[in-house]
């Protein structure tokens, strides 16, 4: 089965620091995979670099047939409108805007989009789609935040640590959302996470350590989200 997208050789620094020292990968369409390690083991610039946020030192990465390190700016542009969606931490909503407007800012112009009824009926959020983010819990602005990532139906969702700001309930609640629109999109994920529990989850672990892929362990029986045990 030929990858959706692949890296070869990914390498960066900073500096005289070297975060990633030489990373190999391909992910396959409709998947979650969960890209495991402590702080500071390069996961998160692994993820930067695959969604286009940044560029490596080294090595190339690819979206099909298309080399995306390659690109012009314009064309990276055009490419992560397109085909990635982003989900962080920070849920970077805009707070003069509704949570229905901040969706909204996801859809783009001459784009097919997801139905935005559905989306919200999935992520289950529409009894405050007309509140500020103020007005809103963490588990709720998350949900917001995945919400306007998805709408225009990207190829790739990238989630970098999106449960990292949220307690256990909202974490399993968030988790089991994004397994949801997996199965029901066809939206190829990719979570970063230092938590053993959400990456039982996934169908593929891979786990990062010291800039390097340490273990790559296809998951033959994933927990579901309800099922996660924090300690």
């Amino acid at each position: 089965m030929k990858p959706i997208m692949s890296a070869e050789n990914i390498t960066k620094d900073y500096g005289k620091e070297k975060i990633l020292k030489g990373i190999t990968l391909s992910v396959y369409k409709d998947t979650f995979t969960a890209i495991l390690g402590p702080s500071g083991s390069g996961k998160s610039t692994l993820l930067n670099i695959l969604s286009g946020m940044i560029q490596p030192t080294t090595g190339c990465v690819r979206h099909g047939d298309k080399t995306v390190t390659n690109f012009t700016q314009a064309q990276l542009a055009d490419w992560k409108r397109a085909n990635v969606g982003n989900v962080f931490q920070n849920y970077l909503l805009l707070n003069n805007l509704t949570a229905a407007e901040n969706i909204k800012v996801g859809i783009c112009p001459g784009m097919s989009s997801l139905a935005f009824d559905r989306l919200t009926r999935i992520l289950e959020i529409n009894n405050f789609l007309d509140k500020f983010p103020a007005q809103l819990s963490g588990g709720q602005q998350q949900r917001v935040a995945i919400a306007r990532a998805v709408i225009k139906n990207p190829h790739l969702l990238f989630c970098d640590e999106a449960t990292g700001s949220l307690d256990e309930a909202n974490s399993k609640k968030v988790v089991e959302l994004l397994h949801n629109l997996k199965s029901t999109f066809g939206v190829t994920i990719l979570f970063t996470t230092h938590n053993e529990q959400i990456a039982r989850t996934a169908e593929r672990v891979l786990t990062i350590k010291d800039g390097l892929i340490y273990n790559d362990v296809t998951n033959k029986n994933p927990i579901g989200a309800n099922d996660m045990v924090w300690r």
